[in-house]
Order: structure tokens, then sequence, then C-alpha cells
């Protein structure tokens, strides 16, 4: 009896030595994936870092020292040393602007796009069914790692989504204690077996993402298609509906963004576009996100795009829009957003335009 006893102990205890090893191994092969989410639990690369700068100017006439050059020049120079929206020591990590919020996050903002507009490595944390208590988490771990980006571009309608779902979280608690201890808060059973058996952390459909993102780049996640004719109909068949947010997410929303203003990050809430027929049968649309705006910090820049779309084919469902829809999106976007991102060119033609005029001002003054 003590044999068989001893015997059922020694395979446990090498059952359970074996999960966490293989758990431990699964998880650092995991770390390389091109999925998003991994990026805020790698090391900063060494191009993550900001460039050392030199203690001293060189002596002499050289090309970033001498005095002789025109006023435009040195305007230009000024532009690309500094352009607007950008600190005066580089930013480290892997993003100079992050997006935060739900699927809606996730599939409209899609990096290419957002690099373009804005001048700076982009880093996209939308998950799907993610309500903004997730995305505190997200933040704060990016950020504690990290440092703050350039620019947040905050999605809210993760604000109306229930505060207790745990969406792809869970599987990330193996390299953040803060998600780790959110996962025990929220689900209990689900936390004791993933400690029981480490390797039920990776049980997961987020698992086989960030697989898929070892053997190919991870793409942008604009979705191809339009609605279709039954749920456009469904939709016009269905009753009212009234948008709420539970406190927990109010105040996640609110914790963001007073971290993010804190640390000098600007910070945009960009409401993106609503399915026509749907926001119709939305009875508080307009009044939720006026609340939603009266809540905000001052300095929070807000770009309301939910009408910003119209056309039935540019969407997907009933809150995405498509590839094209985004394309239309961004164009409706871009006079508010790309100001806060940081392209020299923005900052060349702000700057020459004030030289032309000062130039101006300054040969009708010696005229006279």
């Amino acid at each position: 009896m003590y044999r068989l006893l001893a015997c059922i102990a020694l395979i446990l205890a090498t059952v359970t030595a074996m999960d966490r090893v293989l758990a431990s191994a699964l998880g650092d092969l995991l770390l390389r994936s091109s999925d998003r989410f991994m990026a805020i639990y790698r090391p900063d690369e060494p191009q993550d870092l900001p460039a050392a700068k030199p203690d001293r100017q060189p002596d002499g006439p050289t090309p970033e020292n001498r005095t002789d050059e025109t006023p435009g020049a040195l305007m230009v120079k000024a532009a690309l040393a500094s352009a607007p929206g950008q600190a005066a020591s580089a930013t480290r990590g892997p993003a100079d602007v992050l997006v935060l919020g739900n699927s809606r996050a996730d599939n409209h903002f899609p990096v290419s796009t957002l690099q373009d507009m804005t001048c700076g490595r982009a880093l996209n944390l939308g998950m799907g069914g993610a309500p903004t208590v997730l995305s505190a988490l997200l933040w704060e771990d990016y950020v504690e790692r990290h440092g703050a980006p350039r620019l947040l571009i905050l999605e809210p309608t993760g604000l109306v989504d229930n505060p207790h779902d745990l969406a792809d979280l869970p599987m990330l608690a193996h390299y953040s204690p803060r998600i780790d201890a959110f996962v025990r808060q929220e689900n209990q059973q689900l936390w004791m077996a993933n400690h029981a058996f480490h390797l039920m952390t990776f049980n997961n459909n987020q698992t086989m993402r960030l697989i898929a993102g070892l053997l190919k780049p991870a793409a942008d996640r604009t979705l191809v298609g339009a609605i279709p004719e039954p749920l456009k109909a469904q939709l016009a068949a269905a009753p009212e509906e009234v948008m709420a947010a539970a406190d927990a997410n109010w105040q996640a929303l609110d914790r963001i963004i007073r971290s993010a203003q804190a640390q000098g990050t600007r910070v945009a809430v960009v409401i993106t576009p609503y399915f026509p027929t749907y926001a119709g049968k939305l009875k508080n649309f307009d009044a939720f996100f006026a609340e939603m705006k009266s809540r905000l910090p001052s300095g929070v820049t807000v770009i309301d795009a939910r009408r910003a779309v119209d056309n039935d084919e540019l969407f997907m469902d009933a809150l995405h829009v498509n590839e094209d829809g985004v394309r239309a999106m961004f164009a409706a976007l871009e006079p508010e957003l790309r100001p806060l991102g940081s392209c020299a060119v923005d900052a060349i033609a702000s700057l020459t335009a004030a030289g032309t005029v000062a130039g101006t001002v300054a040969g009708a003054a010696s005229t006279h």
C-alpha cells in the first residue's frame, strides 16, 4: 500500500514538474511572436531605446553648429529636431502611438494607416469584447515596462461591455502579475485551474494566434466583406436598446486618461462609426456620448466619427466598418488626428508659413 502511494506521489510530482517546465518554455517561445500583445511583455529592443546624446557640441563650423544658415533652413532644422507632439527625448518602447479599446479599436485602427497619419510607430492593443477595465490593465502593464507613448488613442465603446468579462486576457496572466490578480478576482475557478496546471493558461484561441505570429508577421486586422442583407433586415426589425456603462468602466477610463496626462501623453478619444440603422435603435445614442464627453478630464481631444461613414456597403456588421469603411473613416479623421501626431512635414509647413509672414512684415517695415 505504501509503495502504491509513493508511486502515485512520484507520478504527481513528475507531472507537476513537467507542467511547469513546459509552460515556462511555451511562454518564452510565444514571447517571440509578432502578435501585438507580446510587444507589451518583450523587453525593449536596442532600436526601441532613446539614442544617446553627445555631451557637447563639436568645435568648429560643422553642419550641426554652423550659424550662417538662412532663417528658413534653421526653421526646417528646428522642425525636424522637435516636431509637434514630440518630447525632448525619443520615446522608448515599441510605440509612439498606442491604441486601446475593444474590437472596434482592434478592427478600425490598422497600424500601417495610423503610422502614415501620425508619423510614429503605432501599436494597437484593441481586444475583442474587452471592457474598459481590461484596457486599463493593458495600459498599466505597457507603461510600467516601456514608459508612456506620445499619443494615446482611446476608442471608448468598451464602456458598455460587461466589466467582468475577461475576453482574451487570461493567457496574458502568464506574463503579468497584475492580470493574474485580476483573473483571480473575477474567476477564481479559472485561476485555480491555471495555477494547478500551468499549461491550462495556454488552452485558448489567443495561443493559436500567437503561434501564427511565430510563423509570419502579424497583419492589420481590418475586416473584409460587406454587411449581409439578412443582418440588415434583422437590425431593422430589432427593438430599441439603451446604452449603459458600469461604474467600473467609467472609473477605468478616467484612470487611463489621468495616468496618460500625468506622463505628458496626448490623449484622443475617437468614437468610430456605427451602422446607421443600428444607431437609430439606440434610444440614448447622443445622450450617452454627451455624458461621456462631460466626464472627460480637460485637455482630451474628442473626435466624434459616429456618423462619418453612412454607406451600408462600407460596414461589416452593426459595429464594424470594413477595410473600405476604414479608409473613409480615416479621411474624415485626418484634419483632427494628424495634428496630434509628430509629422515633421506639418511642423515645417507651419514654421515656414510663420517665417514667410515675418519676412513680409520685416520687408514692409524696411520700406517705410
